[in-house]
C-alpha cells in the first residue's frame, strides 16, 4: 500500500467511526475514542504520513530552488 493509500484508509476508517457516533442513540465517547487511537496511533500510518510531509517538503524547496535560479542567457549563433 502506498504511503498516499494507508492515508486515505486510515481516514476513510475514521469518517465511518464517527458517523456511527453521530447516528441516533446511545454513545459511547470512550469506545469511539480507543476505535479513533487504534487508527492513529498505527506505526504504519505515522511512516506514511512523515513519507508525505517529507515529499511536500522535497517539493516545496525543489519548486522554490528554481524560481530563484537565473535564467540562462540567451546563446547567439554568429552570423556567415
Amino acid at each position: 500500500m502506498t504511503s498516499q493509500e494507508c492515508v486515505l484508509d486510515a481516514v476513510s476508517r475514521a469518517q465511518g467511526i464517527l458517523a456511527e457516533y453521530i447516528e441516533p442513540g446511545p454513545r459511547d465517547c470512550a469506545k469511539t475514542l480507543s476505535k479513533l487511537f487504534a487508527i492513529f496511533a498505527d506505526d504504519e500510518l505515522t511512516d506514511a504520513v512523515n513519507a508525505l510531509n517529507l515529499e511536500a517538503v522535497r517539493t516545496a524547496m525543489t519548486r522554490d530552488n528554481a524560481a530563484h535560479m537565473p535564467a540562462l542567457p540567451e546563446q547567439r549563433r554568429p552570423s556567415g
